[in-house]
């Protein structure tokens, strides 16, 4: 969602007449779009935001920088006070408005001390550009916020309650983009399976993107397993442009810790989810994403977690170790488990996850597999399977945006490697 924040904002500043550069010694603005889901993220950023100080300071006055996103909005002139070159501070929830803002800097007008808006945008406001890039994968925010408070996450107070945008506005900007060259769309939402403007839900929704000619290929992310539902099943199953690949946060195998996590869901709901999406999409894969260390995990939870990957075997996982995050409600609870130990947690579900994608991912070699080229360089053509996985080739440029046919003759962890075939 952050890439894709990011996209509509240099859109937008490129219809202004900006362009784009690979450093900041070439830059007149240096924008930073920020994370707070995780601490690790806002060190990362505070880390940039030093250097960015520094070469302000010594090489050149006139840089402008803007710091923007989640970040902005929770900490807001707490940021303009540790690093006093800040030119411009955009929270979250004001984030349609940045390119304007940013480009204020650029024509001189008066400097911006912070710009921290805390009522939630409305849908009309989150208005996209009308232009876009001819980019083969496009991402398309359908909605914005999140109305979950699971006990962990920050989102919902940095980016405010949900709001799903209108129905007509994403087609036509789905449209838009597949007309300019655009094969893959991805939705995206905080809880993008829990979309719904008037009767619209969000398995109509993905119909009636699928009804573009110009489409060819469908993915979302990230669903909560509350919200996925038969209807959601269904059309994965029937609609030929959704790919066989669902992003499902686990986050857990214990129920006692679901339950302190507010995740509204047992185990045993996640299961049956995981067994109804394989028994009507068999060659499906799912990912998830699982945090240890979470207060009050003892030994037996992460044991249940660990069960769990062995027994589902994800395609793939992020697995994270917890960390408070303020506001939040297990940010009150004790933290109670030693870093060193959620270091442990940590690299044995990766080492479990690591194995068993790599026994998936051998599955594919001697296999044909039809593949979408995503990227091109240096005679390498990086593609995409309908599954998710990664593939790498050697091929000329006129194979970019194409569906091409590939044998698999090596697997690695997350890359499969082949050669061109004739369809």
């Amino acid at each position: 969602m952050n890439i894709c924040d990011s996209d509509m904002i240099s859109e937008t500043l490129l219809s202004y007449g900006a362009a784009r550069v690979s450093s900041l010694a070439d830059a007149d603005i240096a924008v930073l779009n920020t994370c707070s889901v995780r601490a690790q993220a806002e060190q990362k950023a505070f880390s940039f935001l030093g250097r960015a100080e520094d070469f302000k300071k010594e090489k050149n006055p006139r840089l402008k920088i803007a710091v923007i996103g989640c970040m902005a909005q929770r900490l807001g002139t707490k940021i303009k006070k540790r690093f006093n070159t800040v030119d411009l501070i955009v929270g979250a929830k004001d984030i349609d408005n940045a390119a304007q803002l940013i480009m204020r800097l650029e024509v001189g007008r008066r400097r911006e001390e912070g710009r921290i808006n805390n009522t939630a945008a409305t849908s009309s406001s989150l208005l996209p550009p009308t232009s876009y890039l001819s980019n083969i994968v496009r991402y398309v925010t359908i909605m914005r916020g999140c109305d979950n408070y699971c006990s962990y996450c920050v989102v919902p107070f940095v980016r405010g309650k949900e709001i799903s945008l209108p129905v007509e506005q994403i087609y036509n900007e789905c449209k838009n983009m597949a007309e300019n060259g655009a094969k893959e769309i991805m939705l995206l939402g905080q809880n993008v399976n829990s979309y719904q403007f008037g009767d619209t839900n969000f398995a109509a929704l993905i119909k009636k993107v699928s009804s573009i000619d110009a489409v060819k290929r469908i993915r979302f992310m990230t669903n909560h397993p509350k919200d996925l539902n038969d209807d959601l099943i269904n059309t994965m199953a029937s609609e030929q442009k959704v790919c066989a690949h669902i992003h499902l946060p686990m986050q857990s195998a214990s129920n006692s810790i679901l339950k302190a996590m507010n995740r509204k869901y047992a185990y045993e709901h996640y299961l049956g989810l995981v067994e109804k999406l394989r028994s009507k999409i068999p060659d499906i894969n799912i990912t998830t994403d699982i945090i240890v260390g979470f207060p009050g995990e003892t030994e037996e939870d992460f044991q249940a977690s660990l069960k769990a990957v062995k027994d589902i075997r994800f395609g793939g996982l992020y697995v994270f170790r917890y960390s408070p995050r303020p506001q939040t409600k297990a940010s009150e609870m004790k933290d109670n488990i030693p870093l060193e130990e959620k270091k442990r947690r940590h690299a044995i579900i990766l080492e479990e996850s690591n194995k068993i994608s790599i026994e998936i991912a051998a599955q594919s070699v001697g296999t044909v597999q039809e593949v979408l080229t995503e990227k091109y360089e240096n005679a390498v053509l990086e593609a995409r399977t309908r599954s998710g996985r990664k593939v790498f080739v050697k091929g000329g440029k006129e194979h970019l945006g194409k569906n091409i046919n590939v044998l698999i003759k090596e697997a690695k962890i997350n890359s499969l490697f082949g050669d061109i075939i004739n369809p």
